[in-house]
């Protein structure tokens, strides 16, 4: 069994946070979170919450033990990356990259369990039985259909718009 768990749009470079994961990858899960927990790296930080993400993942939707789960890949790649400017002397500027990252972890048992519980899939919702209209009733009810009334702007985007000056 397979379990997946995905960040996105962490602000990190993909640089720093690939050799970590490097080092990550074929651990069991509690040995990584065990060495995530006590790292001083923002990149510790970010891959702990990953992977007790997916921990988690694994035991309540699937009731699998987290002695009994192994990192099988452990993916950085590059999100969008914000472009500033670094404003310099005699009116010059150098490029800023502030760059992000998506990360992604599958975990897999090291020896696979008899039990297996699936997940359900979500039961589609029924329409509530509408009650029939009584004649004490005061308001039908609108159907989606019908339009709603607009109020009408008596003053316009004139007033909000209006310049206002300052030496009064």
């Amino acid at each position: 069994m397979e379990v997946k768990a995905i960040t996105k749009f962490t602000r990190i470079s993909p640089k720093k946070a690939r050799p970590m994961a490097r080092a990550l990858r074929g651990m069991t899960a509690g040995d990584a979170l065990s060495q995530l927990k006590f790292h001083s790296s923002k990149t510790a930080r970010l891959f702990y919450k990953l992977i007790k993400s997916a921990v988690s993942n694994a035991s309540n939707n699937y009731n699998l033990k987290e002695d009994n789960l192994k990192i099988k890949t452990l993916t950085v790649d590059a999100g969008p990356t914000l472009k500033r400017y670094w404003f310099r002397s005699h009116g010059s500027a150098d490029p800023l990259l502030k760059r992000s990252s998506h990360f992604a972890v599958v975990l897999t048992e090291i020896k696979p369990s008899l039990i297996k519980k699936t997940v359900a899939a979500p039961k589609p919702i029924a329409p509530s039985p509408v009650a029939p209209a009584s004649s004490t009733a005061a308001a039908p009810i609108a159907t989606p259909t019908a339009k709603l009334a607009r109020p009408k702007l008596t003053q316009g985007l004139k007033k909000v718009l209006t310049r206002r000056t300052t030496n009064k």
